[in-house]
């Protein structure tokens, strides 16, 4: 009798030996499969964090440009080019000067002629030969 039970023992710690082999393959099989999206997901999130991070020092830069901006238009240099370019301000001792092309290039003459012989035709006419004219 010792030896039908050591026989049945031992059946029983086989079929029990590989129920648990079966289920631990189970459980790390699914373990791995929770770990590689808890992996995956921390990748997206950095991933984020990083575009994150770019931007932040993309509207840094931006944001140093617009100071060095502000505080070049505080100055009288600025202040003075500015009156210049819109206001047409001179400076003291200053002269203005106007330059009108010369006639010598004859380009520039037949241009000119062109032009004021367009002024006197219909608008029609004017975009005929802007379009179909052999120039």
């Amino acid at each position: 009798m010792v030896i039908r039970k050591r026989k049945k023992s031992f059946r029983k710690k086989v079929f029990s030996f590989k129920l648990f082999v079966t289920i631990s393959v189970f459980v790390v099989i699914f373990l791995g499969i929770k770990l590689g999206g808890i992996y995956y997901i921390e990748y997206q999130i950095q991933k984020e964090i990083n575009s994150l991070q770019n931007d932040i020092d993309s509207v840094k830069k931006n944001n140093y440009k617009l100071s060095q901006l502000i505080e070049y238009s505080k100055t009288d240099e600025f202040k003075e080019a500015e009156a210049r370019k819109r206001l047409n301000v001179q400076g003291e001792g200053e002269k203005m000067v106007i330059i009108k092309p010369s006639p010598d290039s004859t380009e520039d003459y037949d241009l000119q002629k062109k032009l004021d012989e367009n002024d006197n035709l219909a608008n029609y006419i004017k975009w005929w030969n802007y379009f179909f004219d052999n120039k």
